[in-house]
């Protein structure tokens, strides 16, 4: 069953913001660059690994008329390599406990992190883009939350992010 999508919309507005809170969000950003690199790694490792093994090997054997074995060979490679988005997701919290980030972003946004790593790894497994390039310092310029209740949020006409209330220009 397919989720349930609702309308978005990106809209940039730019923000008035003090000598504190420009630092602030730049190690925020910069953390933020550093675990989507470490997820984006490790997803690459362990695509890397589930194509050299023997299960995704007899899994492309299997003749594409047979959808329903070669699916679930493929899928048996896929768990047997951790290769889903939630075991990003659980790397990107390990990640985020063992080091500073903790201390710069909270779950869910680490979790949308881990998830833009692994839908990038995931259209290049699928030969739809090229391998992806880790970001560079000052490279990654946009996070996003999960929803407006958490994480990075717009409320009573500020941003809110965790203990920073930024001002836009209207």
């Amino acid at each position: 069953m397919a989720r349930k999508t609702t309308p978005s919309f990106v809209h940039e507005l730019p923000l008035i913001v003090s000598p504190g809170q420009e630092k602030q969000l730049l190690i925020r950003l910069d953390q933020a660059r550093q675990l989507y690199n470490a997820c984006l790694g490790e997803t690459l490792r362990r695509l890397d690994l589930m194509r050299q093994s023997v299960l995704w090997q007899k899994a492309r054997k299997i003749d594409i008329e047979d959808k329903k074995a070669r699916t679930a060979a493929f899928a048996l490679a896929k768990n047997t390599y951790s290769f889903s988005e939630y075991d990003i997701h659980a790397f990107a919290g390990k990640i985020k406990k063992s080091c500073s980030i903790k201390d710069h972003l909270d779950a869910f946004t680490c979790q949308k992190i881990a998830t833009r790593a692994f839908k990038t790894v995931s259209l290049y497994m699928f030969e739809v883009l090229g391998k992806p390039r880790f970001k560079g310092f000052n490279q990654l310029v946009s996070v996003e939350g999960k929803s407006n209740a958490s994480g990075i949020r717009w409320k009573n006409d500020y941003v809110i992010w965790s203990k920073l209330k930024l001002t836009p220009i209207l």
